[in-house]
């Protein structure tokens, strides 16, 4: 017999309208895979939007790779240091900072703030913190305003908990101390603020504020000192080879890529995406056992067609390949159509978007976030074919030892 019936046969019994209650628990079964298919597609794309939505945010407000000495007294004479790194392969920006921890006071309130000392021109190229601006100008930071004041930008927490706006003074006081006729004080110095920024995150809104470099410079007594330089490259996936690079080039340099600098946030997003997608396999995995008790109910219906096969020369792997592609077929046809519904649900979300109420209060992120990633959805569909192809085996394998002489004997 020729051996493409196999496929003809397995592939005829999954359209036969003829076995009632079979056909419908092969149509449940096929919805089964379908819908299970579609739920992890779309709900691997949530969590893969809530990935790159904080991705995004991270390194808008920070940088792709940092570098920062070992050493407490920071990074001197760094101008030679910035340039070498600027020439480094895949380097597009490159800026020095000075970050501190002082305490930000106003007529009402006191805050403990995160104090970064910026060049502006080259800070906005490494990150997002001009278009994060709601108010102002982050440029002002580097001009002196009427009166000799200097000016200051803040995130919108840190303006609510101080209870200031544009034009508003606040007082920076610095950790290090200095002597006056009236003993030690903290340095402290005068601000105007100049500008508010959203960064995206509760954490960033209500700890940074920014200023000049030679103003916290001042403030700590630093001198022409830095803590820290910030770096954009060309791709976000070379952040760990630059970091790599930068730690072998330059001894004194501790050089940290943005997924390490969040490396808690990120492995739980992924411990959660995975946890999810074992969830919705199981689930899938349910759907499955329904295309094994149909091929056991199929094969106990079709005892007398197998029969006949075996005694016209059908091999028990022949009969095996009857009942595999009908159950292949079945899991097929369901991932087929839970790809298209899935993928559909997530096109129309992403037009359609979903508000998510409250959920701005941390992460500013006010509708859900999809993003499809082809990886994810070939490696989905492609363990459906197989838990499909699985649970064929073992209804296949019975069908196969069935003596042709006693399943046609009564017949």
């Amino acid at each position: 017999m020729a051996k493409g019936f196999t496929v003809f046969i397995g592939l005829r019994y999954l359209r036969s309208r003829k076995e009632g209650f079979i056909s419908i628990i092969n149509f449940i079964s096929v919805a089964g895979i379908a819908l299970g298919v579609a739920a992890v597609i779309i709900v691997i794309s949530v969590m893969t939007g809530f990935d790159m939505e904080f991705q995004n945010k991270i390194i808008g407000t920070n940088a792709h790779v940092i570098a920062s000495s070992y050493f407490k007294d920071g990074i001197s004479d760094y101008q030679d240091i910035v340039e070498k790194i600027s020439r480094m392969d895949h380097v597009k920006s490159v800026t020095p900072y000075f970050l501190g921890q002082v305490i930000l006071k106003s007529r009402d309130s006191v805050d403990g703030i995160m104090l970064w000392g910026i060049i502006p021109d080259s800070m906005t190229k490494v990150n997002d913190l001009g278009k994060n601006m709601i108010k102002g100008d982050i440029d002002f930071v580097n001009k002196e305003l009427p009166g000799g004041e200097r000016g200051i930008v803040i995130g919108k927490e840190i303006m609510t908990n101080l209870n200031v706006d544009m034009d508003d003074n606040v007082t920076l006081i610095s950790p290090v101390f200095e002597q006056t006729p009236m003993g030690m004080i903290p340095k402290m110095s005068k601000l105007k603020v100049v500008g508010v920024f959203d960064a995206g995150f509760y954490e960033y809104n209500s700890s940074f504020a920014y200023v000049s470099i030679d103003t916290a410079q001042k403030l700590f007594n630093k001198g022409n000192v830095i803590t820290g330089i910030a770096i954009k490259l060309d791709n976000v996936e070379n952040s760990a080879m630059v970091a790599q690079e930068i730690h072998r080039k330059f001894k004194n340099l501790w050089a940290r890529d943005w997924m390490a600098m969040q490396r808690n946030l990120f492995q739980a997003l992924q411990i959660e995406k995975l946890t999810m997608f074992i969830i919705m396999t199981l689930i899938m995995l349910v759907a499955t056992f329904n295309i094994a008790g149909t091929l056991i109910m199929v094969v106990m219906r079709k005892t007398k067609d197998i029969g006949i096969l075996k005694s016209m020369g059908a091999t028990s792997g022949d009969i095996m390949n009857v009942f595999i592609t009908q159950g292949l077929a079945t899991g097929v046809i369901g991932t087929f159509v839970g790809f298209v519904f899935g993928v559909g649900v997530c096109i129309f979300l992403k037009i359609h978007p979903i508000a998510m109420p409250g959920g701005g209060a941390v992460y500013y992120i006010d509708k859900m976030p999809i993003a499809m990633n082809l990886t994810d959805i070939a490696i989905i569909c492609a363990t459906s074919i197989i838990l499909s192809f699985l649970s064929t085996i073992y209804p296949a394998w019975q069908a196969s030892k069935l003596d042709p002489v006693e399943a046609i004997r009564y017949e």
